[in-house]
């Protein structure tokens, strides 16, 4: 489920844009999470969405993401942000004072997970390997239920997982990961993400030079 919000979402190449965005982050999660096996509940991406949100804003807008967030009625939300200039720890930041708010409204908060194309990470650890694997097209915000949020991944299936899995002490999906995938894996990774980051960059062109 697409929608479009922020101070922009009226502009007449808002719908252009947004099906873009989706489009650039349909190919994240199949060809970096889906692909490498980086997320253990997504089957497939057109599900695993949940509510996928456009914020057209040029800055981070509290209120308007808690709006969208509380509307979305359902626990599963991506908050992608295709216009903003943030550095990664302010957007950090952003998604913290936006949980906690989210966590002030419903009585059974999701979690959450800020993703950036600039973040830090490298294949040293499970911890590090997290950061570069949220190497994401776009700053975004995601929501998701109680559980599903351990490791580097994003874009799962709420459909999919069986909750027993919970249940049974095993490696998080983040040491999963970095026990598993070698080096040319990890190599073909950051390819990947650097392929769709620069379609990414061609197909905004035209609209982030109209929106600016």
């Amino acid at each position: 489920m697409i929608s479009i919000a922020g101070a922009l979402r009226d502009h007449p190449l808002a719908s252009d844009l947004a099906k873009e965005v989706m489009r650039v982050h349909h190919r994240y999660a199949t060809e970096v999470v889906g692909a490498h096996r980086l997320c253990p509940f997504m089957n497939d991406p057109e599900t695993a969405f949940g509510r996928f949100c456009v914020m057209l804003d040029r800055t981070t807008d509290l209120d308007a993401a808690l709006s969208e967030v509380i509307a979305a009625g359902t626990s599963v939300v991506h908050l992608v942000y295709p216009l903003i200039d943030i550095d990664v720890t302010s957007f950090e930041r952003f998604g913290n004072r936006l949980h906690m708010e989210v966590g002030k409204t419903l009585m059974r908060a999701p979690v959450h997970a800020t993703f950036h194309p600039l973040m830090e990470g490298d294949a040293s650890s499970a911890t590090r390997l997290v950061g570069m694997l949220r190497r994401s097209p776009d700053p975004f915000v995601q929501f998701v239920p109680e559980g599903l949020h351990e490791g580097g991944t994003t874009y799962l299936d709420p459909q999919s997982f069986d909750p027993q899995r919970f249940t049974q002490p095993r490696p998080t999906p983040a040491q999963h990961n970095h026990e598993r995938l070698a080096h040319a894996d990890i190599a073909a990774i950051v390819e990947r993400q650097q392929d769709i980051r620069a379609d990414r960059d061609r197909s905004y062109a035209r609209f982030l030079d109209a929106l600016r």
